[in-house]
């Protein structure tokens, strides 16, 4: 697990607080990848391809039809994808989180995907993200663009593509609550306007910050166990400040404050890529206390498996920590060495926001430009060695 260690300044930073990040972040991989076993499943599929209640679950278990050959056993999907995308333009604007940077991050990947991972192009976009990058003025009006998807669609589709890459804007900026709430927003109305997809995005990255808060003050000052129904209660009240009526309001708490995991119909009625179904799974999570346990019966659920894995991922991930979750779930997943690259910098980033921007750490190999010379040159050697083979 020598690749986990992280180096931290911890004048800035707690160690404790770093490890809860990791946590974080592995927790959101972590549960995608699960999820994919069984997304767009019924539970009774699920229960007949992996057991009425299988006490483990592996990625090489992973069904081998259409879908989910798309991706390599323990490999995440889009939703991770998008959150790894915030994060890389976090890193490249020396932690301002900028609309029409991430807009045309979202552009590039939708065509390209991450070409160094050996992808084509972004795989598992959802039906409302793909319509709003591709209207011809998203890169220049990304907010605008996805009002007017939403509008054109009666005002009532509020999707779980913004809540499912949120975790990351709970740990950027994680002592403030207010930059926490605005980074937000900026990102969650980039592709889904709905106030009900800022509402959850809110929700859940205010309560990760809370938590690493939490754990900052325990190193400074005796504090008591963390109290997850003031957390719950703090971020609703948070969410709530972008919604606009009383029924959004009271639905948001249903979600939010549910303790059977059943009641959220994660497969069932209302839409299982209902943006409150999501936010739900992950703050059902949030009141377990076994990680292993609690993402097999998120993934048991089938349903948009692998977006509500995200969620109840890295929530609960950053509320129990890394010894919580199972070694091989760690030591399995795809790509974790070039995952860990990136939240190296963006701890050391962290140490540095007391700084003026133009004093923090430069990320100029995530430019735009130098991503696409990346992309050319991984295409040209591909065609090279396909040339080579015939």
């Amino acid at each position: 697990m020598a690749a986990l260690e992280v180096e931290v300044d911890s004048a800035h930073v707690p160690a404790a607080v770093c490890e809860q990040m990791l946590a974080t972040v592995l927790g959101q991989c972590i549960g995608d990848a699960l999820g994919l076993l069984t997304e767009f499943m019924s539970k009774e599929e699920a229960k007949e391809y992996y057991g009425r209640k299988p006490k483990n679950l592996k990625y090489a278990q992973k069904v081998p039809d259409l879908h989910r050959s798309r991706w390599k056993d323990g490999d995440w999907t889009d939703d991770t994808d998008q959150m790894i995308l915030i994060l890389q333009g976090i890193l490249y604007n020396k932690g301002e989180v900028l609309t029409c940077d991430f807009a045309a991050r979202m552009r590039r990947w939708m065509r390209q995907g991450f070409p160094e991972l050996g992808d084509f192009g972004g795989n598992g976009i959802g039906a409302t993200t793909s319509k709003v990058l591709n209207q011809e003025k998203f890169l220049e009006t990304p907010h605008e663009v996805a009002y007017m998807v939403w509008d054109r669609n009666q005002r009532n589709v509020a999707p779980n593509g913004a809540v499912m890459r949120t975790s990351i804007l709970g740990l950027h900026q994680w002592q403030d609550l207010d930059a926490v709430i605005k980074n937000c927003i900026e990102i969650c109305k980039t592709t889904h306007h709905d106030p009900r997809c800022q509402a959850s995005t809110i929700a859940v990255s205010t309560c990760i910050a809370q938590m690493l808060q939490h754990t900052a003050h325990k190193q400074t000052a005796k504090s008591g166990s963390l109290n997850v129904d003031s957390l719950i209660k703090k971020s609703y009240e948070l969410a709530c400040s972008v919604l606009e009526t009383e029924e959004q309001k009271k639905e948001l708490w249903m979600f939010q404050s549910c303790k059977k995991i059943k009641e959220l119909e994660l497969s069932g009625a209302g839409g299982i890529g209902y943006t409150y179904k999501c936010m739900g799974a992950g703050f059902w999570a949030l009141k377990q206390d076994n990680f292993k346990k609690a993402m097999i019966q998120v993934v048991m659920q089938a349903g948009d498996a692998d977006t509500n894995g995200c969620v109840a991922g890295a929530m609960l991930a950053c509320k129990l920590g890394l010894s919580a979750i199972p070694k091989d779930w760690i030591d399995e997943l795809e790509h974790k060495d070039w995952l860990m690259e990136y939240f190296h910098r963006f701890v050391r980033l962290q140490s540095e926001l007391s700084k003026p921007v133009s004093e923090r750490t430069s990320n100029d190999d995530l430019s735009l430009e130098a991503l696409r010379e990346l992309t050319q040159k991984i295409r040209d050697e591909q065609q090279k060695d396909s040339a080579s083979k015939t």
